[in-house]
């Protein structure tokens, strides 16, 4: 059973998952800020009635969450906690927000506790296992990554992240399963095309490489600095083979 239906944006957010971590080796999934405290400098929220129901309290924080005020929403989320402790929604949303915020430990805080509630909850495996991955925790984030796929195989996003632990584990037959599996599912998912092109590229298959790319240029994820990894991925292997566990 979901806690909550997230928002677009949130959705649209954990989707964006993973575009280079295949190539750097870490998690990447907070959203770049303007300042300190995650909040845009050059932005504020624009002026509404002050919110007084848990429900009014909850589209405030989706709404900062929207808009990447982070730091903000949250706040509002902690508002409607107060009013609402037993809420899973409060515990999910506001997790992920802290997630893009970069307090990781304060996010599995929160999933744990969603997943005390709900113990079915796949969101909040799949957040959690990005909170875990963020921490280096990578056969934890594995683990949560299955868990979600288990619970609900029907999601790309689940196999992708999957994809990465394994990836990054160095079992590249297996990321490559996941991301067969992810783009499956969904043909769009521009990202899993970036991911899995850099894996065919550390195993030597060139030919399977390049069409990736030209996948992810056809979904709009391509970029040069993806063909230029994928070259120095190439140039590194030739230099020293890379073997698959």
């Amino acid at each position: 059973m979901r806690t909550t239906k997230l928002t677009k944006k949130f959705k649209d957010s954990v989707y964006s998952f993973l575009i280079r971590v295949s190539i750097v080796g870490v998690f990447l999934i907070t959203v770049a800020c303007g300042s300190e405290n995650g909040e845009p400098v050059t932005n504020t929220p624009t002026p509404s009635p002050t919110p007084s129901t848990f429900e009014e309290l909850i589209e405030l924080g989706n709404v900062r969450f929207e808009r990447t005020f982070y730091a903000s929403a949250v706040k509002a989320f902690e508002a409607a906690y107060r009013l609402n402790p037993d809420s899973p929604e409060v515990f999910l949303l506001r997790g992920i927000t802290y997630n893009r915020l970069g307090e990781y430990k304060l996010a599995i805080a929160d999933f744990n506790q969603v997943l005390r509630m709900i113990p079915e909850e796949d969101e909040a495996f799949y957040e959690r296992g990005s909170a875990f991955g963020n921490l280096n925790s990578v056969d934890q984030a594995r683990d949560d990554f299955s868990r979600a796929i288990n619970i609900n195989p029907e999601d790309p996003r689940y196999f992708n992240a999957r994809g990465f632990s394994y990836a990054s584990a160095g079992k590249y037959e297996e990321a490559l399963g996941d991301y067969d599996k992810a783009v499956l599912l969904d043909p769009s998912f521009g990202i899993v095309y970036a991911n899995r092109a850099v894996v065919h590229a550390i195993v030597g298959n060139d030919e399977a490489a390049d069409k990736d790319l030209l996948l992810a240029d056809e979904t709009g994820i391509g970029s040069d600095i993806l063909r230029e990894e994928v070259r120095l991925i190439r140039s590194q292997r030739e230099s020293s083979p890379v073997e698959s566990e």
